[in-house]
């Protein structure tokens, strides 16, 4: 599997650190929408699907075939700073597969910090869960720090996944639009559930802002 330690370091710096601040994503109301667009197809690396599909790399063993099923996931956009969100809370459902959510539409021109959450339905009652990030943001420099973790670098964020979930969900900043670095991309969901493998993304971006991204291939 390729991978760059530094810029997961990179990606995971840039969540802003600790879950210590109330209410993050998890509030009492949300303004919902609902997008039934069809997901577009999703081009990323073959050791992420191998990952995803929860296949085995022993040597010898035996590769048991899985029903892959598309399943529903809800992302949840929460300002933390009054005017970064249109409708201060939203909760968008995807359709079966996920989706696109482009941020140009939800996220203001507003300087400040807002929250970004998932829900999975299918990871209850799972008997393997896997989170996993594919970047398409490009690397950039403000200051004397780097964003981005690069153009088609995955990772395995499982772990640090589900603790910010937990918590006050992934923290992110609007800043000279350094979320774009930070979220661009796709995250991807699999629940393993005996020779079931639920699958969504949810694909992050922003037709205004282009120059952000990495070239589609």
């Amino acid at each position: 599997m390729k991978r760059s330690v530094q810029a997961l370091s990179i990606w995971m710096f840039l969540l802003l650190g600790a879950c210590t601040k109330e209410p993050g994503y998890q509030v009492s109301e949300y303004h919902e929408i609902k997008a039934d667009d069809l997901p577009d197809e999703v081009k990323i690396p073959r050791q992420a699907w191998d990952l995803m599909e929860f296949k085995t790399s022993a040597e010898g063993a035996a590769v048991v075939s899985k029903n892959l099923i598309f399943s529903e996931v809800n992302v949840f956009l929460v300002e933390k700073n009054p005017g970064v969100v249109e409708g201060e809370a939203l909760k968008i459902a995807l359709p079966k597969g996920g989706g696109t959510i482009d941020l140009s539409r939800f996220i203001t021109g507003k300087r400040g910090t807002f929250y970004v959450g998932f829900e999975f339905p299918a990871f209850a009652d799972a008997t393997n869960k896997k989170v996993l990030f594919v970047s398409k943001a490009r690397k950039r420099r403000i200051g004397s720090e780097v964003f981005g973790a690069g153009c088609n670098q995955f990772f395995d964020i499982s772990n640090e996944f589900f603790k910010k979930m937990q918590a006050e969900g992934l923290k992110v900043n609007s800043t000279q639009e350094r979320h774009l670095s930070v979220l661009g991309g796709n995250f991807l969901f699999a629940a393993e559930k005996d020779t079931d493998v639920y699958l969504a993304q949810v694909k992050f971006t922003n037709t205004q802002l282009p120059q952000y991204f990495c070239e589609e291939r």
